[in-house]
């Protein structure tokens, strides 16, 4: 992205990351954990008084699979789930939100949920409980995406009715194609 911050460059005047959240937020999500990698204290600023709890991830240069080992890490066992979304994705919906949580069945045979868009794998992802072992011990930059061929008895695809699921912003071009100008100012 260059000298720029993605997560910290206004949609619609809101920061990106301040997006997802208000999204999560708004579509059920109980708590919300955001975890930071470079420049964590641009990403506190821009989710001014957002009720969530942040958590800096010293291996940010790992990979996206040290960000998730870091944020799963620090749910407890108690919980029935964890909702992994990413955040340079703001578009995705409210709606979407809800359709993983409202299929979401903690001791079913299921225990991924992956959002579909037509025949595309999209996110947030959904993790039941019993993944949670293996998502504290993942490292690399694909995620949790490693653990998909392992456990594909487990994955309930959600079809849902947006794109968004499957646009995250990674250049400045991707940004300038979706009509921002890329600055945070």
């Amino acid at each position: 992205m260059g000298q720029a911050n993605k997560l910290t460059i206004p949609v619609d005047g809101t920061p990106i990351v301040a997006c997802v959240v208000d999204t999560l937020r708004e579509g059920g999500v109980e708590k919300v954990l955001v975890v930071t990698g470079h420049a964590p204290e641009e990403i506190r600023g821009a989710l001014g008084d957002r009720d969530v709890e942040i958590v800096h991830n010293p291996d940010y240069e790992e990979g996206m699979g040290a960000s998730v080992r870091t944020g799963v890490s620090l749910v407890g066992n108690d919980a029935d789930g964890v909702l992994i979304a990413l955040g340079d994705m703001p578009w995705v919906s409210t709606d979407v939100i809800g359709r993983l949580l409202d299929a979401f069945t903690p001791d079913g045979d299921l225990s991924i949920y992956i959002p579909m868009f037509g025949r595309k794998r999209g996110n947030p992802v959904l993790w039941g409980s019993r993944h949670f072992p293996e998502l504290r011990q993942l490292s690399g930059d694909l995620g949790g995406k490693a653990l998909f061929h392992r456990h594909a008895e487990a994955i309930c695809y959600v079809d849902v009715e947006s794109a968004a699921v499957n646009i995250d912003v990674d250049t400045p071009e991707a940004l300038r194609e979706l009509g921002i100008d890329g600055s945070d100012d």
